[in-house]
C-alpha cells in the first residue's frame, strides 16, 4: 500500500529495527557544594572548556545564557552548540546538543548535580538521544571525547582528569 502523503517521511528500510546506540554516562566527584558544582558547569564554562573543542580556538568565550549554549569568538561571531532543555539549579541542566552537527538532529546532554556526605558533589554526565542507524552510529563516534572535556571541569576543582569515570 502506497503512503497517504507521497511527501511524508518514509523510515529507511535498511534502518527498520536498528536500535539507537547506548548512552554515554560518566561521574565524576568534585570537591564543592552542590550550588558552586552546578554554577561551576553552567557559569564558569568559559574557564573550564578546552578550547581545542571549539569552533574559535584559543580567544573564544564559551557560555550558557538565554537560553543557548555556545560559544563567541574574539570579533563577535557565535556558535550555538545547542540550547537549554531545562535547569533546575542545583541540581540539574538538560542540553539539545548539536555542536558540530546538523541543528535539526539534536541529541540531548543532562548532567546531575547530587549532594555528597563529605561536602563535596557527585556529577553525573548522560549523553544520548542518539538517531538511529548509521547517523546515529555517526553521532555516538563523534562525542566520545567527553572524558577529556569533563577532566578540565575535574581540573578546574583540582581534581585529577583521571577521576572521570566511564559508567556507560
Amino acid at each position: 500500500m502506497e503512503p497517504l502523503f507521497s511527501h511524508g517521511s518514509q523510515p529507511d528500510p535498511s534502518e527498520e529495527g536498528v536500535q539507537a546506540p547506548p548512552a554515554r554516562v560518566y561521574r565524576l566527584s568534585v570537591p564543592a557544594p552542590r550550588e558552586i558544582a552546578f554554577s561551576a558547569f553552567v557559569g564558569d564554562i568559559h574557564l573550564w572548556w578546552p578550547s581545542s573543542y571549539t569552533g574559535f580556538g584559543p580567544t573564544t568565550h564559551a557560555y550558557v545564557a538565554d537560553g543557548v549554549i555556545g560559544e563567541e569568538s574574539e570579533s563577535g561571531e557565535t556558535q550555538v552548540w545547542g540550547e537549554v532543555r531545562e535547569e533546575e539549579p542545583p541540581s540539574f541542566v538538560e542540553f539539545s546538543w548539536t555542536l558540530a552537527w546538523r541543528p535539526d538532529a539534536p541529541t540531548r546532554v543532562g548532567v546531575e548535580f547530587e549532594e555528597l556526605p563529605d561536602g563535596g558533589t557527585l556529577v553525573t554526565f548522560t549523553h544520548d538521544g542518539w538517531a538511529r542507524g548509521a547517523e546515529g552510529r555517526e553521532q555516538y563516534e563523534k562525542y566520545s571525547e567527553w572524558p577529556v572535556i569533563l577532566g578540565r571541569y575535574a581540573a578546574y576543582f583540582g581534581v585529577s582528569a583521571e577521576a572521570v569515570e566511564t559508567v556507560a
